[in-house]
Protein backbone atom coordinates (compact mmCIF):
# COMPACT_ATOMS: atom_id res chain seq x y z
CA UNK A 1 0.00 0.00 0.00
CA UNK A 2 1.22 2.99 -1.18
CA UNK A 3 1.41 6.76 0.96
CA UNK A 4 -1.25 8.09 -0.58
CA UNK A 5 -3.22 4.93 -0.12
CA UNK A 6 -2.39 4.76 3.80
CA UNK A 7 -3.87 8.82 3.79
CA UNK A 8 -6.92 7.88 2.48
CA UNK A 9 -7.12 4.93 4.41
CA UNK A 10 -6.67 6.36 7.49
CA UNK A 11 -8.94 9.77 7.21
CA UNK A 12 -11.64 7.59 6.58
CA UNK A 13 -10.85 5.63 9.99
CA UNK A 14 -10.72 8.49 11.49
CA UNK A 15 -13.95 9.74 10.57
CA UNK A 16 -15.67 6.57 11.29
CA UNK A 17 -14.55 6.72 15.06
CA UNK A 18 -15.55 9.93 15.54
CA UNK A 19 -19.12 10.72 13.64
CA UNK A 20 -21.40 9.67 16.21
CA UNK A 21 -19.90 12.34 18.52
CA UNK A 22 -19.81 14.74 15.79
CA UNK A 23 -16.16 15.94 16.06
CA UNK A 24 -13.73 14.74 13.21
CA UNK A 25 -10.19 14.23 14.55
CA UNK A 26 -7.14 14.78 11.75
CA UNK A 27 -3.71 14.27 12.53
CA UNK A 28 -2.77 13.86 8.72
CA UNK A 29 -0.82 16.96 8.07
CA UNK A 30 3.26 14.70 8.13
CA UNK A 31 1.77 11.78 6.10
CA UNK A 32 0.64 14.52 3.77
CA UNK A 33 4.02 15.90 3.22
CA UNK A 34 5.66 12.85 2.89
CA UNK A 35 3.49 12.01 -0.46
CA UNK A 36 5.38 12.12 -3.23
CA UNK A 37 4.69 15.19 -6.18
CA UNK A 38 1.44 14.10 -7.55
CA UNK A 39 -0.39 11.61 -4.99
CA UNK A 40 0.07 14.74 -2.63
CA UNK A 41 -1.02 17.36 -4.62
CA UNK A 42 -4.37 14.75 -5.53
CA UNK A 43 -4.74 14.61 -1.85
CA UNK A 44 -5.02 18.43 -1.25
CA UNK A 45 -7.15 18.55 -4.14
CA UNK A 46 -9.47 15.96 -4.82
CA UNK A 47 -9.44 14.53 -0.34
CA UNK A 48 -9.42 17.58 1.56
CA UNK A 49 -12.19 19.49 -0.82
CA UNK A 50 -14.20 15.76 0.05
CA UNK A 51 -13.91 16.87 3.49
CA UNK A 52 -15.05 20.40 2.96
CA UNK A 53 -18.14 19.02 1.18
CA UNK A 54 -18.83 16.61 4.05
CA UNK A 55 -18.48 19.32 6.72
CA UNK A 56 -21.00 22.01 4.74
CA UNK A 57 -23.46 18.54 4.30
CA UNK A 58 -23.45 17.32 7.62
CA UNK A 59 -22.59 20.26 9.57
CA UNK A 60 -19.46 18.16 10.91
CA UNK A 61 -16.78 20.87 12.57
CA UNK A 62 -13.60 19.59 12.17
CA UNK A 63 -11.63 21.29 14.92
CA UNK A 64 -8.79 19.56 16.99
CA UNK A 65 -9.62 18.13 20.12
CA UNK A 66 -8.84 20.03 23.57
CA UNK A 67 -8.02 16.35 25.28
CA UNK A 68 -4.47 16.23 23.78
CA UNK A 69 -1.46 17.84 24.56
CA UNK A 70 0.81 19.35 21.39
CA UNK A 71 4.37 20.16 21.06
CA UNK A 72 5.70 22.07 18.39
CA UNK A 73 8.28 20.89 16.11
CA UNK A 74 12.35 21.98 16.21
CA UNK A 75 15.82 20.10 14.75
CA UNK A 76 18.24 19.90 17.23
CA UNK A 77 21.54 20.98 16.43
CA UNK A 78 23.39 18.00 16.37
CA UNK A 79 21.41 17.22 13.55
CA UNK A 80 21.05 20.16 11.41
CA UNK A 81 23.62 18.57 9.08
CA UNK A 82 20.81 16.68 7.54
CA UNK A 83 18.49 18.82 7.69
CA UNK A 84 20.49 20.94 5.84
CA UNK A 85 21.85 18.53 3.19
CA UNK A 86 18.08 17.91 2.43
CA UNK A 87 17.57 21.78 1.93
CA UNK A 88 20.74 22.13 -0.50
CA UNK A 89 19.82 18.99 -2.65
CA UNK A 90 16.14 19.73 -2.88
CA UNK A 91 16.95 20.69 -6.60
CA UNK A 92 15.96 18.29 -10.12
CA UNK A 93 18.18 20.60 -12.32
CA UNK A 94 21.20 22.09 -9.95
CA UNK A 95 22.41 24.44 -12.61
CA UNK A 96 19.54 26.23 -13.46
CA UNK A 97 18.48 26.32 -9.95
CA UNK A 98 22.41 28.04 -9.59
CA UNK A 99 21.27 30.41 -12.71
CA UNK A 100 17.78 30.73 -11.13
CA UNK A 101 18.54 31.53 -7.26
CA UNK A 102 21.77 33.77 -7.55
CA UNK A 103 20.16 36.07 -10.01
CA UNK A 104 16.68 36.19 -7.78
CA UNK A 105 18.57 37.26 -4.92
CA UNK A 106 20.49 39.81 -6.83
CA UNK A 107 18.04 41.20 -8.19
CA UNK A 108 15.94 41.61 -4.72
CA UNK A 109 18.94 43.13 -3.17
CA UNK A 110 18.73 45.77 -5.76
CA UNK A 111 15.08 46.26 -4.83
CA UNK A 112 15.75 46.83 -1.43
CA UNK A 113 18.46 49.85 -2.12
CA UNK A 114 16.65 51.22 -4.64
CA UNK A 115 19.53 50.50 -6.86
CA UNK A 116 19.04 52.13 -10.36
CA UNK A 117 22.47 50.41 -12.39
CA UNK A 118 21.13 46.61 -13.66
CA UNK A 119 23.37 43.39 -12.31
CA UNK A 120 25.92 42.19 -14.19
CA UNK A 121 26.33 38.63 -15.16
CA UNK A 122 29.42 37.04 -16.29
CA UNK A 123 28.61 33.82 -18.40
CA UNK A 124 31.08 31.10 -18.31
CA UNK A 125 33.16 30.33 -20.76
CA UNK A 126 35.84 27.73 -22.20
CA UNK A 127 38.44 30.16 -21.07
CA UNK A 128 36.57 31.44 -18.27
CA UNK A 129 34.39 28.80 -17.06
CA UNK A 130 32.59 30.61 -14.26
CA UNK A 131 29.62 31.53 -13.67
CA UNK A 132 29.34 35.15 -12.17
CA UNK A 133 26.60 37.71 -10.26
CA UNK A 134 27.45 40.73 -9.28
CA UNK A 135 24.25 42.94 -7.76
CA UNK A 136 24.63 46.89 -6.47
CA UNK A 137 22.65 46.34 -3.30
CA UNK A 138 23.81 47.16 0.24
CA UNK A 139 26.00 44.28 0.19
CA UNK A 140 26.98 42.65 3.86
CA UNK A 141 29.15 43.43 6.76
CA UNK A 142 31.45 40.36 8.40
CA UNK A 143 28.30 40.45 10.90
CA UNK A 144 26.00 39.91 8.41
CA UNK A 145 27.81 36.92 6.83
CA UNK A 146 28.63 35.28 9.51
CA UNK A 147 24.72 36.43 11.24
CA UNK A 148 22.33 36.03 8.77
CA UNK A 149 23.64 34.67 5.52
CA UNK A 150 24.93 31.89 7.68
CA UNK A 151 21.72 30.61 8.54
CA UNK A 152 19.34 28.34 6.79
CA UNK A 153 15.73 29.54 6.09
CA UNK A 154 16.99 32.80 7.44
CA UNK A 155 15.21 35.29 4.92
CA UNK A 156 14.35 39.67 5.28
CA UNK A 157 11.85 38.99 2.67
CA UNK A 158 8.82 37.34 3.75
CA UNK A 159 6.59 40.64 4.50
CA UNK A 160 6.80 41.51 0.87
CA UNK A 161 5.82 40.56 -2.60
CA UNK A 162 8.72 42.93 -3.98
CA UNK A 163 11.03 40.20 -3.81
CA UNK A 164 11.78 37.14 -5.61
CA UNK A 165 12.76 35.37 -3.10
CA UNK A 166 11.72 34.53 0.36
CA UNK A 167 13.11 30.89 1.63
CA UNK A 168 15.78 31.95 3.09
CA UNK A 169 17.88 28.91 1.00
CA UNK A 170 18.14 29.61 -2.28
CA UNK A 171 21.95 31.18 -1.26
CA UNK A 172 23.10 27.74 -1.25
CA UNK A 173 22.05 26.69 -4.43
CA UNK A 174 25.16 26.77 -5.73
CA UNK A 175 26.01 23.66 -3.48
CA UNK A 176 23.78 21.83 -4.90
CA UNK A 177 25.66 21.65 -7.98
CA UNK A 178 29.86 21.99 -6.33
CA UNK A 179 30.94 21.39 -2.75
CA UNK A 180 32.04 25.25 -2.96
CA UNK A 181 31.41 28.92 -4.24
CA UNK A 182 32.77 32.02 -3.34
CA UNK A 183 30.89 35.02 -2.04
CA UNK A 184 32.43 38.70 -2.09
CA UNK A 185 30.56 41.66 -0.77
CA UNK A 186 31.42 45.11 -0.96
CA UNK A 187 30.65 46.56 2.26
CA UNK A 188 31.61 49.81 4.49
CA UNK A 189 34.35 51.13 1.53
CA UNK A 190 36.03 47.38 2.37
CA UNK A 191 35.91 44.16 -0.07
CA UNK A 192 35.67 40.65 1.83
CA UNK A 193 36.00 37.49 -0.15
CA UNK A 194 34.36 34.68 1.23
CA UNK A 195 34.36 30.67 0.65
CA UNK A 196 31.27 29.22 1.48
CA UNK A 197 31.82 25.11 1.42
CA UNK A 198 30.44 21.72 2.60
CA UNK A 199 33.43 19.89 4.76
CA UNK A 200 33.92 16.04 4.85
CA UNK A 201 31.61 15.81 7.61
CA UNK A 202 28.92 17.34 5.54
CA UNK A 203 28.29 20.82 7.93
CA UNK A 204 28.36 23.73 5.43
CA UNK A 205 30.47 26.55 6.41
CA UNK A 206 31.77 29.61 5.55
CA UNK A 207 35.67 31.18 5.75
CA UNK A 208 36.95 34.72 5.08
CA UNK A 209 39.58 34.79 2.54
CA UNK A 210 40.92 38.11 2.72
CA UNK A 211 39.55 41.95 3.44
CA UNK A 212 40.70 45.32 1.76
CA UNK A 213 39.94 48.16 1.00
CA UNK A 214 38.22 48.86 -1.87
CA UNK A 215 36.32 52.25 -3.59
CA UNK A 216 33.58 50.08 -5.57
CA UNK A 217 30.12 50.35 -5.31
CA UNK A 218 28.42 48.38 -2.29
CA UNK A 219 26.78 44.72 -3.50
CA UNK A 220 27.44 41.13 -3.37
CA UNK A 221 29.25 39.15 -6.08
CA UNK A 222 28.63 35.51 -6.43
CA UNK A 223 30.87 33.13 -8.29
CA UNK A 224 30.36 29.60 -9.26
CA UNK A 225 33.20 27.48 -10.66
CA UNK A 226 31.32 25.56 -13.82
CA UNK A 227 32.72 22.08 -15.34
CA UNK A 228 34.10 22.49 -18.45
CA UNK A 229 31.51 20.35 -19.43
CA UNK A 230 29.02 22.09 -18.55
CA UNK A 231 29.37 25.42 -19.88
CA UNK A 232 27.44 25.22 -22.88
CA UNK A 233 24.81 23.96 -20.82
CA UNK A 234 25.09 27.08 -18.65
CA UNK A 235 25.01 29.16 -21.47
CA UNK A 236 21.79 27.80 -23.01
CA UNK A 237 19.81 27.78 -19.26
CA UNK A 238 21.04 31.66 -18.98
CA UNK A 239 19.70 32.22 -22.33
CA UNK A 240 16.43 30.62 -21.56
CA UNK A 241 16.06 32.18 -18.33
CA UNK A 242 16.68 35.84 -18.80
CA UNK A 243 14.09 35.74 -22.03
CA UNK A 244 11.49 36.80 -20.10
CA UNK A 245 13.24 39.71 -18.64
CA UNK A 246 11.81 43.57 -19.90
CA UNK A 247 14.72 45.58 -21.90
CA UNK A 248 14.73 47.71 -18.62
CA UNK A 249 15.14 45.00 -15.99
CA UNK A 250 18.08 42.93 -17.87
CA UNK A 251 21.13 42.17 -16.78
CA UNK A 252 24.58 43.81 -17.97
CA UNK A 253 25.79 40.64 -19.69
CA UNK A 254 30.06 40.55 -19.53
CA UNK A 255 31.91 38.89 -21.96
CA UNK A 256 29.19 38.75 -24.27
CA UNK A 257 28.10 40.83 -27.62
CA UNK A 258 24.84 40.64 -26.90
CA UNK A 259 23.47 37.80 -28.66
CA UNK A 260 23.26 35.13 -26.12
CA UNK A 261 19.79 36.02 -24.68
CA UNK A 262 17.20 35.68 -27.90
CA UNK A 263 13.45 36.71 -27.22
CA UNK A 264 10.82 34.66 -29.53
CA UNK A 265 8.48 36.73 -31.39
CA UNK A 266 4.56 36.40 -30.45
CA UNK A 267 2.24 35.22 -32.17
CA UNK A 268 -0.86 36.96 -30.14
CA UNK A 269 -0.77 39.04 -26.93
CA UNK A 270 -3.01 41.09 -24.45
CA UNK A 271 -2.75 44.80 -24.25
CA UNK A 272 -1.91 44.34 -20.72
CA UNK A 273 0.83 41.80 -21.48
CA UNK A 274 -0.57 39.72 -18.94
CA UNK A 275 -0.62 36.74 -21.28
CA UNK A 276 0.57 35.75 -24.61
CA UNK A 277 1.26 33.27 -27.32
CA UNK A 278 5.22 32.76 -28.13
CA UNK A 279 6.22 31.69 -31.85
CA UNK A 280 8.17 27.95 -30.90
CA UNK A 281 10.18 26.16 -33.07
CA UNK A 282 8.99 22.57 -31.80
CA UNK A 283 5.01 23.67 -32.25
CA UNK A 284 3.55 23.03 -35.93
CA UNK A 285 0.44 23.20 -36.97
CA UNK A 286 0.18 19.64 -38.40
CA UNK A 287 -1.81 17.42 -35.79
CA UNK A 288 0.46 14.61 -36.86
CA UNK A 289 3.63 16.14 -35.34
CA UNK A 290 2.27 17.69 -31.99
CA UNK A 291 3.61 16.70 -28.96
CA UNK A 292 1.96 17.21 -25.60
CA UNK A 293 3.28 20.09 -23.18
CA UNK A 294 2.53 22.22 -20.46
CA UNK A 295 1.54 26.07 -20.42
CA UNK A 296 3.82 28.22 -18.12
CA UNK A 297 3.28 31.06 -15.61
CA UNK A 298 5.30 33.97 -15.10
CA UNK A 299 5.99 34.99 -11.89
CA UNK A 300 8.91 37.69 -10.65
CA UNK A 301 10.60 37.12 -14.06
CA UNK A 302 10.79 33.49 -13.69
CA UNK A 303 8.61 31.20 -15.68
CA UNK A 304 7.41 28.34 -13.94
CA UNK A 305 5.52 25.19 -15.72
CA UNK A 306 2.08 24.44 -15.08
CA UNK A 307 1.17 20.40 -14.30
CA UNK A 308 -2.53 20.75 -15.67
CA UNK A 309 -2.79 17.09 -13.85
CA UNK A 310 -2.49 19.06 -10.33
CA UNK A 311 -5.46 21.64 -11.20
CA UNK A 312 -8.83 20.36 -10.72
CA UNK A 313 -10.84 22.20 -13.30
CA UNK A 314 -13.61 20.78 -12.84
CA UNK A 315 -13.54 22.06 -9.46
CA UNK A 316 -13.96 25.65 -10.23
CA UNK A 317 -15.28 25.97 -13.36
CA UNK A 318 -19.19 24.54 -14.49
CA UNK A 319 -19.15 25.84 -18.58
CA UNK A 320 -18.07 23.10 -20.18
CA UNK A 321 -16.96 25.21 -23.28
CA UNK A 322 -14.96 27.05 -20.81
CA UNK A 323 -13.37 23.89 -19.51
CA UNK A 324 -12.64 22.50 -22.84
CA UNK A 325 -11.05 26.32 -23.34
CA UNK A 326 -8.72 26.00 -19.87
CA UNK A 327 -7.61 22.28 -21.03
CA UNK A 328 -6.64 23.87 -24.33
CA UNK A 329 -4.74 26.27 -22.82
CA UNK A 330 -2.96 24.11 -20.24
CA UNK A 331 -1.70 21.67 -22.98
CA UNK A 332 0.19 25.12 -24.81
CA UNK A 333 3.32 25.02 -24.30
CA UNK A 334 3.32 28.44 -26.04
CA UNK A 335 1.24 29.62 -23.59
CA UNK A 336 2.14 32.28 -21.18
CA UNK A 337 0.42 33.59 -18.38
CA UNK A 338 1.64 36.54 -15.98
CA UNK A 339 0.76 36.85 -12.33
CA UNK A 340 1.64 39.12 -9.89
CA UNK A 341 5.05 38.10 -7.32
CA UNK A 342 3.59 36.27 -4.33
CA UNK A 343 0.16 35.71 -6.46
CA UNK A 344 0.58 31.79 -6.14
CA UNK A 345 2.42 29.41 -3.39
CA UNK A 346 5.81 27.92 -4.80
CA UNK A 347 7.10 24.53 -3.89
CA UNK A 348 10.48 25.48 -1.08
CA UNK A 349 12.75 24.39 -4.68
CA UNK A 350 11.07 27.28 -6.31
CA UNK A 351 11.35 24.87 -9.39
CA UNK A 352 7.63 24.33 -9.09
CA UNK A 353 4.47 25.64 -7.66
CA UNK A 354 2.86 24.27 -4.71
CA UNK A 355 -0.91 23.31 -6.16
CA UNK A 356 -3.33 24.04 -3.15
CA UNK A 357 -6.70 25.50 -3.15
CA UNK A 358 -5.90 29.34 -3.38
CA UNK A 359 -3.35 29.03 -6.14
CA UNK A 360 -5.90 26.66 -8.44
CA UNK A 361 -8.29 29.47 -8.06
CA UNK A 362 -5.65 32.08 -9.26
CA UNK A 363 -4.56 30.35 -12.24
CA UNK A 364 -8.33 29.45 -13.22
CA UNK A 365 -9.52 32.88 -12.53
CA UNK A 366 -7.03 34.52 -14.50
CA UNK A 367 -7.00 31.63 -17.21
CA UNK A 368 -10.72 32.79 -17.40
CA UNK A 369 -9.48 36.33 -17.93
CA UNK A 370 -7.72 35.23 -20.97
CA UNK A 371 -10.09 33.17 -22.87
CA UNK A 372 -12.15 36.29 -22.82
CA UNK A 373 -9.42 38.41 -24.11
CA UNK A 374 -8.04 35.59 -26.57
CA UNK A 375 -11.94 35.48 -28.56
CA UNK A 376 -12.28 39.48 -28.72
CA UNK A 377 -8.73 39.84 -30.44
CA UNK A 378 -9.76 36.62 -32.71
CA UNK A 379 -12.65 39.52 -33.79
CA UNK A 380 -10.43 42.29 -33.91
CA UNK A 381 -8.09 40.59 -36.67
CA UNK A 382 -10.40 40.18 -38.93
CA UNK A 383 -11.96 43.59 -38.40
CA UNK A 384 -10.05 45.90 -40.76
CA UNK A 385 -10.73 43.25 -43.82
CA UNK A 386 -11.84 44.95 -47.07
CA UNK A 387 -14.39 41.89 -48.02
CA UNK A 388 -15.51 38.52 -46.91
CA UNK A 389 -12.37 37.07 -48.91
CA UNK A 390 -10.13 39.35 -47.45
CA UNK A 391 -11.34 38.41 -43.97
CA UNK A 392 -11.05 34.46 -44.99
CA UNK A 393 -7.16 34.97 -46.31
CA UNK A 394 -6.54 36.77 -43.30
CA UNK A 395 -8.18 33.80 -40.95
CA UNK A 396 -6.30 31.59 -42.79
CA UNK A 397 -2.57 33.46 -42.11
CA UNK A 398 -3.67 33.72 -38.62
CA UNK A 399 -4.59 29.79 -38.07
CA UNK A 400 -2.06 28.70 -39.97
CA UNK A 401 0.47 30.31 -37.67
CA UNK A 402 -0.58 28.40 -35.01
CA UNK A 403 -0.44 25.04 -33.37
CA UNK A 404 -2.77 22.46 -34.09
CA UNK A 405 -4.43 22.42 -30.51
CA UNK A 406 -4.01 26.51 -29.93
CA UNK A 407 -6.78 26.31 -32.99
CA UNK A 408 -9.88 24.56 -30.50
CA UNK A 409 -9.51 28.03 -28.85
CA UNK A 410 -9.87 30.03 -31.15
CA UNK A 411 -12.89 28.14 -33.65
CA UNK A 412 -15.66 30.01 -32.21
CA UNK A 413 -14.31 33.67 -31.78
CA UNK A 414 -13.26 34.59 -35.67
CA UNK A 415 -16.08 36.89 -36.76
CA UNK A 416 -16.17 39.96 -40.19
CA UNK A 417 -19.19 42.01 -39.96
CA UNK A 418 -21.40 39.54 -37.79
CA UNK A 419 -20.76 37.07 -40.27
CA UNK A 420 -18.57 33.98 -38.36
CA UNK A 421 -15.45 33.14 -40.33
CA UNK A 422 -14.55 29.54 -39.36
CA UNK A 423 -12.94 28.18 -42.42
CA UNK A 424 -10.66 29.58 -45.36
CA UNK A 425 -13.05 28.37 -48.14
CA UNK A 426 -15.98 29.66 -49.59
CA UNK A 427 -19.17 27.14 -49.36
CA UNK A 428 -21.93 27.94 -51.93
CA UNK A 429 -25.51 25.72 -52.20
CA UNK A 430 -25.27 23.30 -55.37
CA UNK A 431 -27.80 24.80 -57.52
CA UNK A 432 -24.56 27.82 -58.06
CA UNK A 433 -22.94 25.14 -60.01
CA UNK A 434 -25.85 23.61 -62.74
CA UNK A 435 -24.90 26.40 -65.34
CA UNK A 436 -20.79 26.25 -64.66
CA UNK A 437 -19.26 25.66 -68.47
CA UNK A 438 -15.36 24.48 -68.73
CA UNK A 439 -13.44 24.76 -71.35
CA UNK A 440 -10.37 24.42 -72.22
CA UNK A 441 -7.96 26.59 -75.04
CA UNK A 442 -4.41 25.07 -75.71
CA UNK A 443 -2.16 27.33 -78.00
CA UNK A 444 -0.70 25.65 -81.62
CA UNK A 445 2.12 26.84 -83.11
CA UNK A 446 1.82 28.04 -86.46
Amino acid sequence: MNLADQFRRRRSAAIADRIDGAEIIFFAVWMLNQLPSDERHAARGIDLLALDNLERLLGIPFVQSHDFDSVNCTIDAEDMRYVASLLRNNYSNTRLAVVREITANALDANIEANSKRSIEVSTPSKLSPIFRVRDFGGGLSKEDVFGLYSKYGKSTKRQSNNYIGAFGIGKFAPLSYGDNFTCVSYHGGTRTSYNVFVNDDDDTKIVQLDEKPSSEPTGLCIEVAVSDSDVDDFRKIIANFFEFFSDKEMPKFIGDDGSLVKKRDRIIESKSNSWFFLKDADSSSSYYSRRTHNAHIIMGRVAYPLDKNSIQVENFVESSSKKDIIYNLLDQTNFYLRLPLGAVKLHHSRESLEYNKATQQKIIGAMLKACDEVQEIAKQKLADSDDLFDAKSNYARIVNSMPYNMRQIFQNAFEWNGIKVDSAVFHREHKMYEDLILTQTRREND
